[in-house]
This record gives C-alpha cells, structure tokens and sequence, in this order.
C-alpha cells in the first residue's frame, strides 16, 4: 500500500525490532518520482508545502526515484527559533549514466543567519562532480577494483568540502556576510558503497540489523554514530587551533561549553566590534576565524554496504544537532524502524519525536532537520 502522511505518526518507541523476512510491514512502497526538478544541470528533489507542514518547516514524503533500491524521506522544524537556518540537498541520480546507482545527500546547519547553508546547498553537488576524485571514479566505474573506486570518492569529498569552502567565501566576501557559517554532513551511495563526509556537530548515524539473528528471525536494529562533532576542546582540535593563534575558551552563559575564538578576539571587543566564536571547530565559511584555526577538512569514511559489519544497513539518518540534542543513535534506529514498520515517513517521525519531547521537558527546542534513506530489505 502507498506511504500515507495524511495521519499523524504513531507514538515513537524506543525498542524496536526489525525482521529479515520481507513482509508487507517491513517494506515501504512509497510514491515514484519520475522527474526531480531539474535546476542546473542536476535531478533535485524538493519539499512539498501541505497543510501539515509546519510553519519554518518542510517535509518530503517517502519516495522512491526510479533505479533506486531505497526510499528517502526528509522533514524538517523551526522549533522554537524565529528563523529557520537549516537546509537539506537531495540527489537521487547524480549522473545518469552510470553503472550503478548514485545518490547524494547533505544536511547543513546554518549559524548567524541561513546565508551559508542556503548557498551551501547548491553548491556541494556541481563541486563534487568538477572533482578531480569523481572524473577519476566516473571514468573508471565497472572497469577498476571497488576498493580503488572508492577512493577516488573519498578524495572527490575533500575536493568538494575546500571548492565549496572557497566559493562560499567568495560569496561571503561579495556581499558582506563574513560571520555566516554552517556544519556539513553528507552522504554519497555509489553501488553498494556509502561515502560519508562532514564538518561540525551534525550527524549521521547508520541503522543496521544484528547479523548474529538467524535468517527468518526478527533481528535487532542497532544505530551506530559514523561521524565525531568536531569540538573545540578536542585535543586535536585545540592543537590546530592553538597553534594558528586561536583560542579555545569555555563560556559560562553557555552552559561552560568550548567554544573557538580569533586570538584578535578580546583587542576587537575593546574596539566596539563583535567578534565571532563558534561552538565548532570546522565548517564552511566563517571567514574571520579561518586564520584562527577554524577547519574546512572534512572527516570522511567509507563503508561497504552488504558486507560485515555492514551486511544488512536498513536506514542512514542525516540530521543536524537539534535532533542529536535529544536522540541517540540506538533511540533514532528504533523510531526509525517502528515508523517504517507503520507505514509513516522516518524523518517526519524523528523529528516530531525531539519535538514532542522538548515540548514535554519545557526546553527552547533548536531547528531540527532529518533526511532518511530507507534501504531495501535484503533477501
């Protein structure tokens, strides 16, 4: 039966199995999306407004593009925040013409104001594909072994991460926006292959089935966290920063958290200005921090889909750190996989979840953004 987001979502549970036996339940049919706006030269998918959707918000019911074995859904909230900042990019087909499936997603977490995510949305996709790694994995996809093709999209990420960087800043630059900034995290499937790349303290978390589960028995989901939030007070992290003349200092108005500040930071309060500090360590943009030890080298790994630890990947969960704020790994695997077994979208479920329970506790809930690719059940 058709995906239906006319209802509200179920009560997300925070213990949920899954099962390797395909089932009705277990696989979502969702709408087919022939034809993605084109904007570019590239497929894009975009939200749709509905009387459902939220003020602030957007929300992309499941779909399935055409040559794809897995189904994506996204949704986000304003929360409790006067502007929304965050930005999502869905790319079912990045080229067309390849011999396998590829996909690409990004979630990006905007900070003083949405200038950096906004334009960082567009920009990632048509950088990952002028990258010397993806000319070099395009040419050669079906001909070299898996392993060399797979690095040739983890070089393509760093590419894309420093082009995007640069062309940000020079938007910045021309139109004056030197504090605006954002986090990063994206996913490239390529195959059975998942590239993850990110910047800052968003994350993506990757649902598998317990492989020890005999086949025919239900299995248990577990989240596992495939990013580390670059934070200041890393060791790592403080050294680099350190070491370019920056500073890592712990705010008491903000909870004692670290945060990374200009070593011009204390003569330009002196001077009247507003300097910047940043509860991250790497991002795009952010220009007067750059000198100062702010990063834009991304983390990036990759995984085999279909293959130990990685045999029967059922979800990979985008979000930025408003959802992460309130949900681990393992509750996001379990709502995740009772959304999917009910029939609603994962992504709108995570998302009214942290909500729901932000509400509940009386906290100012940030903006919260999820993307959900849903895989299909191996059989």
């Amino acid at each position: 039966m058709p995906v239906s987001l006319t209802g509200s979502p179920g009560r997300p549970s925070m213990a949920s199995n899954s099962s390797r036996t395909p089932s009705a339940a277990r696989t979502m049919k969702a709408p087919l999306v022939p034809a993605p706006t084109q904007e570019k030269g590239f497929a894009y998918l975009r939200p749709v407004a509905g009387p459902r959707t939220p003020p602030g918000g957007a929300d992309l019911p499941p779909f399935r593009c055409a040559g794809t074995n897995f189904v994506v859904s996204a949704f986000q909230h304003i929360g409790d925040r006067k502007t929304q900042e965050d930005r999502f990019v869905l790319v079912p087909t990045v080229d067309p013409n390849l011999p396998v499936q590829n996909a690409f997603f990004g979630v990006f977490d905007g900070t003083v104001g949405d200038f950096a995510s906004d334009n960082v949305k567009d920009i990632v996709t048509p950088k990952l594909v002028e990258s010397a790694g993806w000319r070099a994995f395009c040419s050669t996809c079906g001909s070299e072994s898996e392993d060399a093709g797979a690095q040739h999209l983890c070089d393509a990420f760093r590419d894309m991460y420093r082009a995007a960087d640069d062309a940000l800043l020079y938007k910045c630059a021309k139109y004056t926006q030197h504090y605006a900034t954002c986090t990063s995290v994206t996913v490239c499937i390529a195959g059975d292959l998942l590239i993850i790349g990110h910047l800052g303290d968003s994350r993506i978390v990757v649902c598998k089935e317990d492989e020890s589960a005999p086949v025919g028995t239900k299995a248990q989901l577990i989240g596992e966290q495939m990013t580390e939030d670059h934070k200041p007070d890393l060791e790592s992290e403080r050294r680099r920063i350190e070491q370019c003349g920056g500073m890592v200092e712990r705010l008491q108005n903000h909870s004692n958290k670290p945060f990374i500040r200009g070593g011009d930071f204390m003569m330009r309060k002196c001077l009247g200005e507003q300097p910047m500090q940043l509860q991250y360590s790497r991002a795009f943009g952010a220009k007067d921090l750059k000198i100062f030890g702010l990063s834009n080298v991304p983390d990036v790994r990759m995984i085999k889909m279909g293959s130990s630890p990685y045999k029967y990947v059922r979800f990979v969960i985008l979000a930025s750190d408003g959802l992460w704020d309130v949900l681990t790994a393992q509750q996001a695997a379990n709502i995740a996989g009772q959304a999917s077994e009910e029939g609603v979208s994962p992504a709108e479920a995570l998302v009214r979840s942290v909500v729901a329970e932000q509400a509940r506790a009386k906290v100012r809930a940030d903006n919260i953004t999820a993307v959900v690719i849903q895989f299909d059940q191996r059989k």
